[in-house]
């Protein structure tokens, strides 16, 4: 299916980088508008007076994320995510995070995922039934639809609770975090003082206390019925560092359920979002999509055995999520002098990759910001470190292949039952907080197929 002019909403880029006050109040509004035109066209991009550098090409980033990983760190990302996630997977560094990673890790191997399938389509049920109970052409806020279905998941698979209270905290404490995050995120990329007061600091820091004993009383619930080791939440407990033999601590504890709660479904409830906007827009795409879905699947529910041949929807996705990455940017802050594809950086440079311009870059695609799911078919060839929706190298998300097989069921559910259109006026601007949100929500009209 040629389909080159299909051109949904996109960041219009500055044409020169940003300073002073334009760059401040950019970069809290949407720190995507801050990337400059360059960042799309060059790959290598200073700025700043060179204190940081936005860096695109694939040798630049397989450099900093692979090749010479020890010589670069994470600040910036734990400065802004470890009040909130403290040290676990996401935000440790070293061997600290190596043995974590390794704890988890056997919940992410293919027969586990396999085990998960039904999980994904019950949820995805469950939400197309909740759709189809209001009137027909009735117009719903997808993404927070969808935050809730992939919620439903890591709560029924990876990390089960009996509180049924803990999703709408979980709800209340991400609403408030996002209502700082513009100025949180540009404190930890200027490395200002934390301590320094900003618009919505105090809700902010209620909220992460909020989650994080809400959290702990869900691991107290978990010691207390002394389970077999069957979730992710049982795994944890019972790991142990091989190196010391230490078990994790409550508070390490509380990190590691936190981040796998939220970077479990928020990233997939964002690509499922901005996958499902496309199809409303691009009808002919969602018609294939049923087309393919009908002939694999049929019309009972969708198995482990189908994913994998259900092509074409995988092809979608990884090009929304091309379009639309849930993490649309990336840092790394040098610890010392360095040599990188034949470029000098000095120690304390930021480098960053902002993936939403790496995936639409003007040398590395066609038609960069065209809606084309071909570019993914079978054969094509797509180099590692020009597609990273999951991150890159060792640090590359623990669970990408529980995301991919997770948004493949829910979306093929769903398209099972419903057709989605879109609602004039609605289209959404996408804004960079930790993930890529569309700015006030997406509203589509859902219809019984």
């Amino acid at each position: 299916m040629d389909s080159p002019a299909l051109l949904p909403p996109r960041i219009t880029p500055s044409a020169k980088p940003l300073s002073g006050l334009a760059f401040i109040t950019t970069f809290v509004r949407n720190p995507i508008e801050v990337v400059p035109r360059a960042a799309y066209e060059e790959d290598f991009v200073p700025v700043a007076r060179g204190r940081r550098i936005w860096i695109t090409s694939p040798a630049l980033v397989k450099a900093v994320l692979l090749d010479e990983r020890d010589k670069f760190c994470k600040r910036t990302q734990i400065r802004l995510l470890g009040p909130l996630l403290g040290r676990g997977i996401l935000t440790s560094e070293g061997a600290e995070w190596r043995w974590q990673r390794q704890a988890a890790s056997p919940m992410f191997r293919p027969q586990e995922l396999a085990a998960c399938v039904p999980a994904f389509v019950r949820a995805a049920e469950d939400c197309a039934a909740r759709w189809l109970r209001e009137p027909e052409g009735t117009v719903h806020r997808v993404d927070t639809d969808m935050t809730r279905t992939t919620f439903e998941v890591i709560a029924g698979t990876l990390l089960r609770s009996s509180d049924e209270s803990l999703a709408p905290t979980i709800r209340r404490s991400v609403d408030a975090l996002a209502q700082a995050a513009g100025w949180d995120l540009l404190y930890a990329s200027l490395d200002l003082p934390a301590w320094l007061p900003h618009p919505g600091m105090v809700s902010s820091v209620r909220a992460m206390r909020s989650l994080r004993a809400r959290v702990a009383a869900v691991l107290r619930e978990r010691r207390a019925a002394q389970a077999e080791a069957a979730d992710l939440t049982q795994r944890l407990i019972a790991a142990r560092d091989p190196e010391t033999g230490a078990a994790m601590s409550d508070e390490r504890l509380v990190d590691n359920v936190l981040t796998f709660y939220l970077a479990g479904h928020e990233t997939t409830a964002k690509a499922l979002t901005w996958t499902l906007f496309l199809l409303a827009r691009y009808p002919q795409w969602s018609a294939a999509l049923e087309g393919e879905i009908e002939r694999v699947v049929g019309n009972g529910p969708v198995t482990a055995g189908h994913v994998e041949a259900l092509v074409l929807t995988q092809q979608v996705i990884q090009e929304a999520m091309r379009l639309y990455p849930p993490v649309p940017i990336m840092s790394r802050q040098a610890l010392a002098d360095v040599r990188i594809d034949g470029r000098e950086i000095k120690a304390g440079t930021s480098l960053l990759m902002p993936i939403y311009a790496i995936h639409r870059h003007a040398r590395r695609w066609k038609d960069p910001d065209a809606f084309d799911p071909a570019r993914f078919a079978p054969g094509n060839e797509i180099a590692r470190y020009q597609y990273m929706p999951f991150g890159a190298g060792p640090r590359v998300c623990i669970g990408r292949a529980f995301a991919a097989m997770e948004s493949a069921a829910i979306l093929a559910t769903l398209l099972q039952r419903v057709r989605l259109g879109p609602v004039e006026g609605a289209d959404p601007v996408p804004v960079a907080r930790v993930t890529l949100l569309p700015r006030g929500g997406l509203k589509l009209r859902v219809t019984r197929r």
